[in-house]
This record gives structure tokens, sequence and C-alpha cells, in this order.
């Protein structure tokens, strides 16, 4: 009877001590256990959620391929978009007007009643004058393009600006009419409501929209933030729920910066 006893206790040590040198892969442990070993780590987890982060401003301050980017994406999330690096001098693609600092830094940024740095003689090689309408030389000929820009017109050489206008273009394989335009600049969102879009559609199978608005004094503050914002992307929300998303390029806000520059030179007044 010792015997047996002595046996069986052998037996039962031995299939303990294989348990125990089995160790299970990190792919075999249960949700709980590994739980436990982040928390013990949370450095590790803050890394990664930095990591992402760092990949998703980068994605989205990146120039689309496709001028309107289709992925429908909330632009004003991301709170850390790269600053654009502006160069003061008066040269070809830079803007002649200052780019203010502290002043508006952190803030959503309102009309602020500042006079024009710049002269006439300076601000004029950038624009172009057709048929009395002044806007940006860089602005496409093609009436059927992606832009978005200001114009005004005079009838006269000693008459006053007309209204300043917001103009926006769209073209694209897919059609979209747009009754919003979102603009977020420098993480703040202006919303501007044009009153009529125009669409059709070219020869070449190509979605055009296109709107041309009086820019009221109510938009002051979309005005100056445009002039004045380091990064704007804008959203054009479509009235059957589909938008369309693209940034702006530094070119491209020079060109709102000058353009109204030049029409407050000539007498316009917001």
């Amino acid at each position: 009877m010792k015997r047996y006893t002595a046996l069986l206790l052998i037996a039962l040590l031995a299939v303990l001590a294989g348990q125990a040198s089995s160790v299970p892969d990190d792919d075999d442990k249960v949700p709980a256990i590994q739980q436990g070993i982040r928390r013990l780590h949370p450095e590790r987890e803050r890394a990664k959620a930095l990591k992402r982060l760092q990949e998703e401003v980068s994605r989205k301050a990146e120039q689309k391929a496709d001028p309107w980017d289709t992925s429908d994406e909330v632009w004003g999330t991301v709170d850390l978009p790269p600053a654009a690096v502006r160069d003061s001098a008066a040269v070809e693609g830079h803007r002649l007007t200052s780019v203010p600092d502290a002043p508006t830094e952190g803030r959503r940024m309102t009309w602020r009643d500042e006079p024009v740095t710049a002269d006439l003689d300076q601000l004029m090689p950038f624009m172009t004058v057709e048929g009395g309408e002044y806007h940006s030389k860089y602005v496409s000929a093609d009436s059927v393009g992606n832009e978005v820009y200001f114009a005004f017109t005079m009838d006269g050489e000693d008459a006053l600006p007309g209204p300043l206008r917001l103009c926006v273009r769209y073209s694209a394989s897919s059609p979209l009419d747009y009754d919003q335009v979102i603009f977020t600049i420098d993480g703040y969102d202006y919303f501007f409501y044009p009153k009529l879009t125009r669409q059709g559609k070219t020869d070449d199978g190509l979605y055009w929209s296109a709107s041309d608005d009086e820019l009221q004094a109510a938009y002051k503050d979309l005005v100056y933030a445009l002039c004045h914002g380091n990064w704007v992307m804008v959203k054009l929300m479509g009235t059957g729920g589909v938008s369309r998303v693209r940034v702006l390029t530094d070119n491209q806000l020079d060109d709102f910066a000058n353009t109204l520059a030049v029409y407050r030179l000539l007498g316009g007044i917001i």
C-alpha cells in the first residue's frame, strides 16, 4: 500500500513539473493578462498614440493629387497642422502684406482695420485686369477649373471698386451641387453660404460647379482670416450629403491677401 501511494505521488509531481515548464506565447495570453502588461508600461501606449497622431497630421496636411479629396473627413479635428513658413520680401509667390503672429495666435481671428503695407506698384504685377475685373494673375483662365479666390470690378479709372467677391470653382469626374462652404483656418471654422451655384458638364465629361458672391459685412472675419491665416482647408458641402475637401496652397493664401490689399488701395471698403 505504501509503495502504491509513493508511486502515485511521484506521478503527480511529474505532471505538475511539466505544467510549470510550459510557458504560453504572447499570442496565447488572455486579454486580461495583456491588459495587465500594458498597464505596467503605459509609455508604450502613449508612444503609439503619438505616432498615430503624427501620421494623421502629416497625411491631412499633405496636398492630395486629386484637387478635391473625396474622403469627407472633418479637417478641423487636427490640432497641430504645420504652419506655413512665409517670406516677407516682395517677391513673386509671397504675400506682400504682413502676417501677424501674437495678436491672433491661439484664438479665432476677427476683422482688424489694418493699414496696407504695400503700394500698387508692388501689387499690380500679381494681378490680372480683364474687362474691368481684377483678380490674381495666378487664377486659371479656364472657367471650368478648381479655384477659390477674391475678385472685384471697376467701371473706370475714376470709379471706386464694386463689392469684393468670393469666387469658387469646382471641377471633377463626379457632380457636386454645394450650398455651403466651410473654411477651416488655423483650426477654426468659418461658414459661407453662396446665393447661387451654377452647374454643368464639359465636352470631356467633367462636371463643374461655380459660385460668385459679394462679400457682405457679415463675412469680414472670414475675409481677414483668409488673408492672414497660416493654413486653410476648404470643404464644399453638397445638397445631397456629399462633400469635397481640399487644402489651399500658400500661393492661394498670398492671392487673397494681395487682392484685398489692391482692393483697399483703390478705395474699396469691406
